[in-house]
């Protein structure tokens, strides 16, 4: 099942494009779409359209990680990619089923605010946070049922965001989350450490990041392009 949190906008209609992808390169799987108090609902006529597609109306106020444990809790399936909106879908991503969890990025977590739930986690959670690890970027990530469902029962599901400096937060959680859970996250990630690649020298370079080479998924800033920068056309008819 993908499962994609969305926060629509006529200027940021990223969705259609990555709900295009997913269904041209997996015609058979399950697509939710959990809509993040979008304003502007029209897509959800569009999306409609799809035999396979879910809308997910549920006024989420929690950023992704409330739209990832939504679809979680409400539809129990072997495997979840977790995306944001602001993605592409460039092949078949069945081999990545494979394995228990697979992320894009991971970075050094013990910097800035990405340590700042360590006391709900203590407090909270059946886990004992450590400050040194990584974190995972987005957090997006690709991962089998049994893996949400043991970080579930020991009442991480509990902690949620409820603004954009907690979406960072929560990136530097997740990453000791699936450390606690036994993952070496630098094994699990698709393009490395994030530095590397978005630093002046990597394959990114500055911002405005170039993302067009990441495969088989990619990860574009939506803050920084538009949709006429990407040359995002959706074709379906209306």
């Amino acid at each position: 099942m993908f499962v994609i949190a969305c926060r629509y906008s006529d200027k940021n209609n990223y969705v259609l494009q990555l709900v295009d992808d997913i269904v041209k390169f997996h015609p058979d799987e399950e697509v939710v779409v959990v809509d993040s108090d979008s304003e502007d609902k029209s897509y959800f006529d569009i999306l409609s359209k799809y035999d396979n597609v879910i809308i997910e109306d549920i006024q989420n106020k929690n950023w992704m990680v409330g739209a990832y444990w939504h679809a979680f809790k409400k539809y129990k399936r072997p495997f979840y990619y977790m995306l944001h909106d602001s993605m592409r879908v460039k092949e078949n991503l069945d081999y990545l089923k494979e394995k228990d969890l697979t992320t894009l990025y991971y970075f050094n977590r013990n910097m800035a605010d990405f340590n700042d739930l360590k006391s709900r986690v203590d407090n909270e959670t059946d886990y004992t946070y450590v400050d040194t690890g990584f974190g995972v970027a987005g957090p997006i990530f690709f991962c089998k049922h049994e893996l949400l469902d043991s970080i579930d029962k020991k009442g991480f599901s509990k902690i949620l965001p409820n603004n954009k400096v907690d979406t960072g937060h929560h990136e530097g959680c997740w990453g000791f989350i699936f450390e606690a859970e036994g993952y070496d996250l630098t094994e699990c990630s698709l393009f490395g450490e994030f530095m590397h690649d978005h630093g002046p020298h990597g394959r990114c370079g500055v911002a405005p990041h170039n993302t067009s080479w990441q495969k088989p998924v990619e990860k574009f800033y939506a803050s920084l392009k538009t949709n006429s920068d990407r040359g995002f056309h959706h074709e379906m008819k209306q």
